[in-house]
């Protein structure tokens, strides 16, 4: 049964219709155990707790408008609403690698929340609004939020558990994450996988931040990662105070292809611990005073 304050409800729909659209105060939802469906948690100031939430929808498959299910409609968990969070909850697209992008995790609301949980898939993991302006393909932003208004997000992660292999953490939002481990997973490829792919907007000074997470992953992946690549020219991506293992390539970063994005995207590092750190790419930024000044601002704020 689900918890939902005094009451219980067998659906998780049901028990989220029960809470009023503009709810004020902090309401928690008591998974209390497994659930197997897509879930859209769109009401805001709610907290998932104790639970996994699983499903295994993959972006190859052809719907019955003829078209691809597409990336944005893979999502396991889609959060559409502000302040929302979830504690001890494991989110997870089980659908495998072979099948394109796979989302566990799709965010669409400021101030979200995580600690002590567990998001895991393969391509895309998690997304971190806003999506691009304009996509490269007619229909690839197909989905939920392809005709919305972008928002830039922020979604702030504690002890958590990442895990995917290409590009598994992605958008153009803020993402902080904090005494995480960011794992890579094995698709038995020579390049084994991009742990990032931001699309920070023009205007934004800030995208994925790592603070103190430490960098893992499967066995026999050695020298086959990179940290990040650019989805769009001006992706941002800092990791400092971390422990980066010996799957990431010695050059750290790729171009994707963009030549122009070398001047223009910024990945920075800053006392990290690996051994390949001193032959990374010519065009990584250096961090400021005024980018640590901010990961403590962000530190009081989680």
């Amino acid at each position: 049964m689900i918890k939902v304050l005094d009451k219980e409800y067998n659906d998780i729909d049901e028990a989220l219709a029960s809470i009023d659209d503009n709810n004020s105060s902090n309401i928690e939802i008591d998974l209390n155990g497994y659930i197997f469906k897509q879930v859209v948690i769109n009401k805001p100031n709610v907290t998932l707790k104790n639970g996994t939430i699983d499903y295994n929808l993959g972006a190859y498959e052809i719907l019955d408008d003829g078209y691809k299910r597409g990336t944005f409609r893979t999502y396991t968990l889609f959060v559409d609403a502000d302040n929302v969070s979830i504690e001890n909850v494991t989110v997870k697209n089980s659908n495998g690698y072979n099948e394109g992008q796979t989302i566990a995790l799709m965010i669409n609301g400021d101030n979200f929340k995580v600690v002590n949980s567990t998001i895991s898939s393969y391509q895309d993991t998690l997304f971190i609004a806003p999506l691009p302006e304009k996509e490269y393909e007619a229909g690839g932003f197909r989905g939920p939020l392809e005709n919305r208004e972008r928002r830039y997000c922020r979604a702030f992660f504690d002890k958590c558990l990442i895990e995917g292999s290409i590009d598994f953490i992605f958008g153009g939002g803020l993402g902080y994450f904090e005494n995480c481990e960011i794992k890579s997973l094995n698709i038995f490829k020579d390049i084994n996988g991009f742990v990032c792919a931001p699309s920070t907007p023009e205007n934004k000074e800030y995208g994925f931040i790592f603070n103190k997470c430490n960098f893992t992953s499967e066995d026999n992946m050695d020298d086959s990662v990179y940290l990040a690549r650019p989805w769009r020219d001006y992706g941002k991506c800092m990791i400092v105070n971390s422990d980066i293992g010996s799957h990431i390539k010695a050059e750290g970063y790729h171009d994707w292809d963009k030549v122009n994005a070398r001047k223009t995207c910024e990945f920075k590092e800053y006392e990290n611990r690996s051994s390949t750190t001193t032959n990374r790419v010519e065009w990584m930024k250096e961090v400021s005073k005024k980018d640590l000044e901010y990961i403590n601002s962000l530190r009081e704020e989680k």
